[in-house]
């Protein structure tokens, strides 16, 4: 084949990492559906599920079945916003936080492997125009009057 699209390096990437990520997290008596959340709340708890959706540009009854089989879990737990009522915050338990370590290493060790041939440059460069990809993505799919569409949560990194 002497073309493939730039899709198909990317859905086979998308698709090879869920099963890295899948098989992993089923050691910690999760799924891959958690794994993205659990990395959003290391990285800022006291966040709404709407925040989360927004974070990950994925629908909110997809954050909100993850969300529930988290707290179902005891990993994370839901607080009613004092300056919102309609807002809950989603924070991380203790055994939540003492799972994060595990996570983040579940996530590590997978760009470690896929980078493992790049120099320090190639890293830098693939992450960069990996991220503009997707914004330019995103963007073509969705049009701002779009009701699915929201701002590109990693334009600024």
């Amino acid at each position: 084949m002497k073309y493939i699209p730039l899709g198909a390096y990317i859905s086979m990437t998308y698709r090879s990492h869920f099963v890295r990520i899948n098989n992993q997290m089923k050691e910690l008596g999760l799924s891959s559906g958690q794994f993205h959340v659990l990395m959003v709340l290391a990285d800022q708890q006291g966040i709404t599920q709407d925040f989360l959706a927004g974070s990950l540009l994925i629908d909110k009854g997809t954050v909100a079945r993850a969300v529930n089989i988290l707290e179902k879990n005891g990993i994370v737990r839901r607080i009613p916003d004092e300056n919102n009522r309609r807002a809950v915050l989603v924070y991380l338990t203790e055994k939540g936080e003492e799972l994060i370590p595990e996570v983040e290493k579940i996530d590590r060790e997978w760009e470690e492997a896929v980078l493992r041939d790049l120099t320090e440059e190639e890293k830098d460069q693939a992450k960069s125009l990996l991220r503009k990809i997707a914004q330019n993505s995103y963007a073509n799919a969705y049009e701002k009057g779009d009701r699915k569409w929201k701002e590109f949560p990693l334009k600024d990194h």
